[in-house]
């Protein structure tokens, strides 16, 4: 199939991968790319060249620079984008792709949905966002929405009357145990901010007997300064922001990987990268972890009780590497992910044809 990726433009599509938006993206067009599709992701001009890449900015409308020092002015990034989407969803309006599958974080592609002579897909990353929940109300037409767990489709329910539900995927021959033997240490990854709240996870660590890596990019430093240094112990490493490579190597010698969430995540990419590395989940119950961490791979405790986290990370020692990459291959690789996407595909079309 001809297809076009819609991709936000806050970020670029590249690595080191600002959040799991991105690193969706990027992995999504490549498995499309290597199933055969003829592919053209629509994002900023400072994405992965190696990416079949339209730009429709420039760069970024949020560089990493400005980004960490806080300087965001929501008013002109918001009037950036929509006029590169309303210019974009112009264009397309009169293109040859079989689909558009829009994974913006902006309502301009829902506006244009109906004017397209192609079906558009949208797939639901976020919470409900007001701005794309107005246009939805307002227009009524927007083209079919997948979301990316039934935890975040139940937020979305009091907007769309349908919707279908496809969990996120990950390339698990890329995310994979590179180490036979297990270090009596935990992890956890990802962008630290209190959103994500990596001291909750050093807290549980320590409680459980065990020391503590930190890896990810900091995205508020006033945070890490305050919150997260002053926790870690002498045996405690924050070891910044890896490649992914080295990040595989990790996670997959550590015993446990911590996922601390503080708001409920629609998904969580990092469940998915830990269990194909064959490292069972500790985390916050709350979000979409409750569907994806199953006793077998992974033990929850209340959010926000690290004496609760802490007895959920000794249960997490006890259980089986192996289960969770099967679990992990079973449940959350991209070739389960493209293939029922290629079926959401198949079947806009042949409404529309109909």
């Amino acid at each position: 199939m001809k297809i076009g990726i819609v991709g936000h433009v806050k970020f670029p599509i590249a690595k080191p991968f600002s959040g799991g938006l991105e690193t969706f993206t990027h992995g999504y067009v490549k498995a499309l790319v290597e199933r055969g599709h003829d592919v053209t992701l629509f994002a900023s001009g400072d994405s992965d060249r190696s990416l079949p890449l339209s730009p429709i900015v420039r760069r970024a409308t949020i560089p990493d620079s400005r980004r960490r020092l806080g300087r965001v002015h929501n008013g002109w990034i918001e009037s950036t984008e929509d006029e590169a989407y309303d210019t974009l969803m112009a264009k397309l309006a009169g293109s040859d792709f079989d689909v558009i599958h829009n994974h913006s974080l902006s309502p301009i592609p829902l506006r244009f949905a109906n004017l397209l002579s192609v079906p558009m897909v949208t797939t639901l990353h976020a919470p409900v966002l007001p701005r794309m929940e107005a246009e939805i109300k307002s227009n009524g037409r927007c083209g079919m929405f997948v979301n990316i767990s039934n935890a975040n489709a139940a937020h979305w329910c009091r907007v769309l009357s349908e919707q279908a539900v496809i969990h996120n995927g990950v390339d698990v021959d890329f995310w994979r145990g590179c180490s036979p033997v297990k270090q009596n240490r935990a992890v956890w990854f990802g962008r630290i901010l209190a959103d994500k709240g990596p001291h909750f996870a050093i807290e549980a660590a320590h409680k459980a007997g065990l020391p503590i890596d930190i890896v990810g990019p900091i995205s508020d430093q006033a945070y890490f300064d305050n919150e997260v240094a002053p926790r870690l112990r002498s045996d405690d490493r924050y070891l910044g922001h890896q490649t992914h490579d080295e990040l595989c190597g990790i996670i997959s010698r550590s015993s446990v990987a911590l996922v601390t969430p503080c708001w409920d995540e629609p998904f969580g990419l990092v469940v998915a990268e830990a269990l194909a590395c064959g490292t069972p989940v500790a985390g916050f119950k709350r979000g979409a972890l409750p569907e994806i961490v199953i006793p077998s791979v992974g033990r929850l405790a209340t959010p926000g009780d690290t004496t609760a986290l802490a007895r959920a990370v000794r249960q997490c020692l006890r259980l089986n590497g192996e289960v969770c990459r099967r679990v992990a291959q079973e449940n959350f690789s991209f070739e389960r992910m493209v293939s029922q996407y290629e079926d959401v595909y198949a079947r806009v079309a042949t409404r529309i044809a109909a």
